[in-house]
């Protein structure tokens, strides 16, 4: 079957860090061969993030192209655990945690994939891991040698440092490997930290007499605090279901060196139009302009040209004019519970009455513009008071009647 459209390479080539080979690649496009692309996912978290997204944007244009984005999700080798980048090994999750974030996995990458069966196949690795025999995995297993699995780096840490490599964690690129076997995989597009284990995919395939998949890799870019990569146990991660709202507001907290990755490898925004953002940038424009733009492209992407309008104007609203949100929750206070420390952690804009002193210490928290100082003070007299916790965290309170 061949690919009927034309790929959008503005929107393929930006954010690639490596090709394996390019020449493949070429070979590829130019057959004009109807193409099964895989991107696999772990199901150790129930949602995704910007990160995982940008490989799924590259499966988009290419399913636009006519070719069919393949998704494993990779529920048995959630089981082991992906060691790569781990200084030890990953905690394991229980099977009934893996099928839980399995529903809400296959939910999130049809928020940016076509859902066409023409062109979206959905996989679970169980299907061939779990009718496997033991022949059969031992055989598997004989391919590779134990001195090419250590070859990884973070093998090569642990050793160093004396830390206990398991043997579940060597097997695992063999599984993940495998995979490229039993789908057929003409290209995998995955985070560059990936690329050990589909190498291997690329031997198994050669090993079971198929053609070895291209590798596109692309770039890992740090989460919003700019160190570490983006990661949902860390924290530092903008969620793809996060609210507009979220979405905005996160983006603009993030150093200001992330501004020209993340336009580069978040948005679509056009490549000619980034290098003038850098430009303006290097000649000493505020770099805050940037970044609106940026935090404006990226929700614009996911909930439309109103919502990142809406949340622009928003932003500069509460930031820059000082002016109150529209549509701010309503908390409901008995007369008894009447304190603005009650207030506060009823609304949730504290996590612990810790969390809360300290923000009273900082004079984070006013009431109708005033800052609080005693969180023993009542709101009793302030009925329908604005309460405002830290920069951007609103909350009309209300005290109910006996």
């Amino acid at each position: 079957m061949k690919a009927n459209q034309t790929l959008n390479k503005e929107i393929f080539e930006r954010g690639i860090k490596d090709i394996v080979t390019r020449g493949e690649l070429e070979k590829l496009f130019d057959s004009k061969k109807f193409l099964r692309i895989k991107h696999g996912i772990d199901a150790t978290s129930p949602d995704l993030h910007l990160g995982h997204a940008a490989s799924l944007w590259k499966l988009r244009a290419l399913q636009e192209a006519g070719h069919k984005a393949v998704i494993l999700f990779g529920d048995v080798t959630t089981l082991i655990g992906d060691p790569t980048g781990r200084s030890k090994a990953r905690p394991q999750l229980s099977d009934a945690e893996i099928k839980k974030n399995l529903i809400f996995l296959k939910q999130e990458v049809k928020k940016i994939l076509l859902s066409d069966p023409e062109v979206l196949e959905l996989r679970q690795s169980s299907e061939w891991y779990y009718k496997m025999r033991l022949d059969e995995f031992l055989r598997l297993l004989s391919y590779c040698t134990h001195a090419r699995l250590i070859e990884r780096d973070m093998f090569k840490k642990r050793m160093e440092q004396k830390s206990e490599i398991f043997m579940h964690e060597l097997i695992y690129p063999v599984l993940q490997g495998y995979d490229s076997v039993m789908l057929k995989s003409d290209m995998t597009i995955i985070g560059s930290d990936q690329l050990f284990n589909e190498h291997v995919g690329r031997f198994l395939q050669e090993k079971f007499g198929q053609n070895p998949q291209v590798i596109v890799a692309l770039k890992i870019l740090p989460g919003i605090e700019g160190r570490e990569k983006m990661s949902k146990s860390l924290g530092n991660y903008i969620g793809i279901s996060d609210s507009p709202r979220d979405k905005f507001g996160k983006i603009m907290r993030i150093p200001d060196q992330l501004i020209l990755p993340y336009l580069e490898v978040y948005t679509d925004v056009p490549m000619s139009e980034i290098r003038m953002v850098g430009e303006h940038m290097a000649a000493g424009s505020n770099p805050r302009d940037a970044k609106e733009s940026l935090a404006e492209a990226v929700v614009r992407r996911y909930h439309g040209g109103k919502a990142a309008s809406r949340e622009k104007k928003e932003f500069h609203d509460i930031f820059s004019e000082k002016k109150i949100p529209k549509d701010i929750p309503i908390v409901l206070l008995a007369r008894e519970h009447g304190t603005v420390m009650d207030a506060i952690l009823r609304s949730g804009g504290a996590g612990s009455k810790a969390e809360a002193r300290r923000l009273f210490r900082e004079g984070a928290i006013e009431a109708n513009g005033r800052v609080m100082r005693d969180p023993q003070e009542s709101l009793l007299p302030n009925n329908n008071a604005t309460l405002r916790i830290g920069k951007k965290k609103f909350f009309k309170i209300k005290i109910v009647p006996p």
